[in-house]
């Protein structure tokens, strides 16, 4: 398979991706010392982003005919799951920033968008193993398992879909300002969550 789009898109985010992974409220999640406090605030802040993120990719799947099934991917239920176990209302107590996310009008922005919605499941596979060695979560952390042991292939489908638009440049140019565009509200949402935590 031809990995242009991936490579771009790659490319283009890495230095907002470094910056994710590195951000206070997720880099310590492998870690013993990570408090279940902080990690709930992550699963707070992650509902309010996935409700609007999901809300753009359901609209613009319903009506526009595209290969890519996005329901059986659904993410929002894994959050809410995990904020049931928790007993965390994501509408009380804690801070709803004021997000916005733009209506997504074509094949690339969908495919940018999806970019690190659908990569986060890779590292989630990581982090839910040590929320299971560190401390002991099988319930609770439905998010950061993900797809389980079919992760790669679904992230494989992914691929073979953003691959699709590698020959469009302009398609190409969408993908990589939506992707960019998401990961920065990923930033945004986490560090409204941090800074209003500190």
């Amino acid at each position: 398979m031809n990995h242009i789009v991936q490579v771009r898109l790659r490319a283009v985010s890495h230095a907002s991706h470094v910056r994710l992974n590195h951000h206070p409220l997720l880099a310590g999640l492998a870690g013993r010392a990570y408090s279940l406090s902080a990690y709930r605030t992550v699963l707070v802040a992650y509902y309010h982003l996935y409700q609007l993120l999901e809300m753009r990719i359901e609209q613009f799947i319903r009506v526009n005919r595209t290969p890519f099934d996005y329901s059986v991917r659904l993410k929002l239920p894994w959050l809410v799951d995990d904020l049931q176990f928790f007993n965390e209302n994501p509408h009380v107590h804690r801070p709803v920033p004021q997000l916005d996310f733009p209506e997504i009008t074509g094949i690339g922005q969908l495919i940018g968008v999806l970019y690190p919605v659908e990569g986060a499941t890779l590292g989630g596979q990581v982090i839910s193993r040590h929320l299971f060695d560190k401390h002991g979560l099988t319930q609770g952390a439905r998010f950061f398992n993900g797809y389980g042991n079919v992760t790669q292939e679904n992230w494989q489908q992914f691929c073979l879909f953003a691959e699709s638009i590698g020959g469009d440049e302009r398609q190409c140019q969408a993908a990589e300002a939506a992707a960019l565009l998401t990961f920065n509200r990923f930033e945004e949402v986490l560090n409204a969550y941090h800074r209003a935590d500190c």
